[in-house]
């Protein structure tokens, strides 16, 4: 009964979009009416709560092909910590309900309306801002105004999971003021933000301190370390709460010139930050995200003593920002350099950071998870649709 539900209540959502964005009377091309079918496998929810009980695959129906439309095949989409977090109602970003969840993905245009302009049949493209709909499900029919096309020799798992991460950390580096020969400090460094950052720093003569919690295991930690080095980082320092924070010569010299912190933890991680940034230098520390789910206690001589600035950064907000007064000409250019360092091999995304999974499995896949969270080898979901 709930699956007919949310199929009907997907239908009713669909019909709406078509009447309001069917003004054209031109009809699809002949590519699209070979295509054409009206439902697709989706992974939907019907109400609020955590994704891995709220969750069903179903079938859902697609809308008709408009003339400015497209039809895309989706290839890979990622589960990423706000993903769920709108399916649970915790997230500042309303999404209807019913829905289908996933916000980002990368898919093949199989089908294109006459007016469409900008993607072409063969072309590979990401659902950008405009698009609300949901990425976990094998096909999509939209307007072609919510896609962005992009290369196709990028990697299908980095082109997946292309337009939160990377973009949150190239604008981190740029808006901030991050300078040649200076030093930025960043906390959660394994997470893909901070994995982007360390090597889009690097390519620009930005040094970095990176900060990663050890895991259990001795060898572990080294091999998670080195990671980070090999991404970039000059120095790489364990993130442990109540632990007094020890600094060999060489991290005292890039703190002497560190004056940016990007904090994506908070709790006592972010208090390490700040006494890293340099006093009266116009520093300031970033806060993107909140992992610890631990509030910002900021001793009061950070802002006395060392006239240390706080900010927060939303890539949703900045992106809204774009499309209002720059007509999204700052997105376009973002993807752009993205894929550029992604094909010249300066940003890498490694594929074995991820968890390949067929749509079919994600409810039993998240289900396994939020019973073991801790366990080993949980790395990012990437759904292969």
């Amino acid at each position: 009964a709930r699956m007919a539900f949310v199929a009907r209540a997907l239908a009713r959502g669909a019909s709406r979009r078509l009447a309001s964005s069917s003004t054209s009377t031109t009809a699809p091309t002949p590519s699209s009416s070979r295509r054409a079918s009206s439902v697709t496998e989706a992974a939907t929810y019907a109400t609020r709560g955590p994704a891995h009980e709220v969750l069903e695959m179903t079938t859902v129906p697609l809308p008709p092909m408009g003339p400015g439309d497209v039809r895309v095949r989706m290839l890979a989409a990622p589960v990423n910590p706000s993903d769920v977090n709108i399916i649970e109602g915790k997230y500042p970003l309303p999404r209807a309900v019913p829905g289908v969840g996933g916000n980002e993905g990368v898919g093949e245009v199989v089908a294109a309306g006459a007016a469409c302009v900008g993607a072409r049949v063969g072309d590979r493209v990401v659902p950008n801002r405009s698009y609300v709909d949901g990425t976990w499900r094998r096909d999509i029919v939209s307007a072609c105004e919510n896609f962005d096309v992009i290369d196709r020799d990028v990697p299908v798992h980095a082109a997946a999971t292309l337009t939160v991460n990377p973009c949150t950390a190239l604008r981190l580096l740029e808006d901030y003021d991050a300078r040649e020969g200076e030093t930025v400090v960043i906390n959660a460094a394994t997470s893909g933000v901070g994995r982007a950052l360390l090597q889009i720093a690097r390519t620009r003569g930005i040094r970095t301190i990176a900060m990663c919690r050890p895991r259990e295991d001795a060898r572990e930690t080294e091999e998670v370390f080195e990671s980070l080095r090999a991404d970039g980082a000059d120095v790489v320092l364990p993130d442990v709460e109540g632990k007094i924070l020890r600094l060999d010569a060489r991290t005292r010299e890039l703190a002497s010139r560190a004056r940016v912190a990007y904090n994506a933890v908070g709790g006592y991680s972010a208090q390490t930050m700040l006494r890293l940034l340099q006093p009266n230098a116009g520093s300031r520390m970033v806060t993107y995200g909140g992992m610890s789910k631990q509030p910002l206690l900021v001793p009061t001589g950070a802002f006395i003593f060392k006239d240390i600035t706080l900010s927060g950064f939303w890539l949703t907000r900045w992106l809204e920002h774009d499309a209002t007064h720059n007509s999204s000409r700052g997105r376009r250019a973002m993807l752009d350099e993205i894929c550029a360092l992604i094909r010249s091999g300066a940003l890498v995304v490694d594929a074995a950071r991820f968890r390949d999974v067929p749509l079919a499995r994600l409810q039993s896949t998240l289900a396994l998870d939020a019973a073991a969270p801790d366990r080993p080898g949980l790395h990012k979901i990437l759904l292969r649709l």
